[in-house]
């Protein structure tokens, strides 16, 4: 397959979509697997001495979605470029929209983990995850925290999120927003677009609503899902105090909250005639119009996600940014998208992966009513618990045939140094 056609099925698959984040993280870990037959191994650390030094990140375009994707790829190429290290990645989706062209992965190395806190790291939270990808590679594995980001990285094989404390990044502000700028056709469609929602108004209120995969994990220490009426309630707050306001509203679900809004006279971005260039016109990229126009807003409400926080992080213009938070006697707070957390978790100073099921029923009664509740109790949160059993079986059968099975099986029965490394 050709790096255009892979480039094409990336993108026909990233739009904003109901895939739990278990489906896809067994779709990594298939990919990551097959991926590795075809990378030739050196992890000779002589031989790597002796040629230009490389950072690659075999997980991006998988590890999580278009948010994520921004944050992993701005961290490895910053931590390439303190490094003086070569860039190498898998087809992803930037290379389209952005017109990234790093050169593909052409070896193996060892990976270095992202172990910044305990409490909310994936890679504690399913113990299985460290030991696979060391032998999947080869070699042992590297832990490293934000620190490496004014030092650089090189010869290693990064894993992560790189959800740090965006005052880590804002020494990098530049060149973090250079390197998600549209390739110029593009470009010129979206502005085209733009131009027509400013003509609607002098004041752009952009506000992102997720929901889909928010609803379904409702286990997931950051999975807050605000109820429509309270964003409704926030924008008559501040409404009359905008000078000839608009709305846009951006959401995964736009069809079944619009109506909501119908007191603000809502625009989506279907509404602004945005002819994608010929060469794109088969990709759905919805997801990144939305992401555009979100960068572009005079005033910005998120959801609590990576998604509408890094299009913050790219919004040189407004003055005024939003996020929900945990505290529903306020509901929402101003932000600095330069100088805040991009993900707020449950549990302020001690922030935790997941919630405990009396906040799971709190937090979801509270937000989406006795229905989503007893959904979440009775379907969604054993889905989850489900998924993510069969992803650390299958893990710990990938590491050590049956006896990985049975340590994991152990560590899911609270027998927790069954993995301990």
């Amino acid at each position: 397959m050709s790096n255009q056609d892979t480039s094409s099925e990336i993108i026909k698959t990233s739009n904003y979509n109901s895939k739990t984040e278990a489906d896809r993280a067994f779709a990594l870990l298939d990919s990551f697997k097959n991926d590795n037959e075809d990378i030739e191994s050196s992890l000779d650390n002589e031989n790597l001495s002796d040629i230009q030094p490389v950072l690659t990140m075999s997980s991006l375009g998988k590890f999580g979605r278009f948010g994520n994707q921004i944050f992993q790829y701005a961290f490895l190429k910053v931590c390439a470029k303190n490094s003086g290290a070569k860039v190498e990645c898998p087809d992803w989706i930037g290379q389209t929209i952005f017109g990234h062209n790093d050169a593909p992965i052409s070896k193996r190395l060892p990976p270095a983990i992202e172990y910044e806190d305990l409490a909310k790291s994936l890679f504690n939270v399913v113990p299985e995850f460290i030991p696979y990808l060391e032998k999947s590679a080869d070699a042992k594995s590297y832990l490293f925290g934000s620190e490496v980001l004014e030092i650089g990285l090189s010869n290693l094989d990064i894993w992560g999120v790189f959800h740090f404390h965006t005052r880590c990044l804002k020494p990098y502000q530049q060149y973090f927003r250079s390197l998600f700028q549209p390739v110029s056709d593009l470009k010129f469609t979206l502005e085209e677009g733009l131009n027509n929602l400013r003509s609607k108004g002098k004041t752009i209120v952009g506000i992102h609503i997720r929901r889909g995969d928010y609803i379904k994990q409702p286990r997931l220490g950051f999975t807050l899902v605000f109820p429509t009426q309270w964003y409704c309630e926030w924008l008559e707050g501040i409404w009359e105090q905008l000078e000839d306001p608009v709305l846009l509203l951006c959401s995964d679900d736009i069809d079944s909250i619009i109506g909501d809004f119908e007191k603000f006279s809502p625009v989506t971005t279907r509404d602004l005639n945005i002819r994608l260039p010929e060469s794109m016109k088969d990709l759905d990229l919805d997801f990144y119009i939305d992401f555009f126009m979100l960068s572009k807003c005079d005033v910005v409400c998120t959801s609590n996600s990576t998604f509408s926080f890094a299009a913050c992080m790219l919004n040189d213009r407004a003055k005024m940014f939003f996020r929900p938070h945990w505290d529903f006697s306020t509901k929402f707070k101003a932000f600095d998208p330069w100088d805040s957390q991009p993900v707020l978790w449950i549990g302020d100073k001690q922030p935790r992966l997941h919630k405990s099921l009396a906040e799971i029923i709190y937090f979801t009664y509270s937000t989406q009513g006795i229905w989503v509740m007893l959904k979440s109790i009775f379907i969604y949160l054993p889905k989850s618990l489900i998924r993510g059993w069969a992803i650390r079986v299958y893990l710990g059968y990938q590491i050590e045939s049956m006896i990985g099975v049975f340590k994991t099986l152990l560590s899911i029965l609270s027998w927790r140094s069954a993995w301990k490394r």
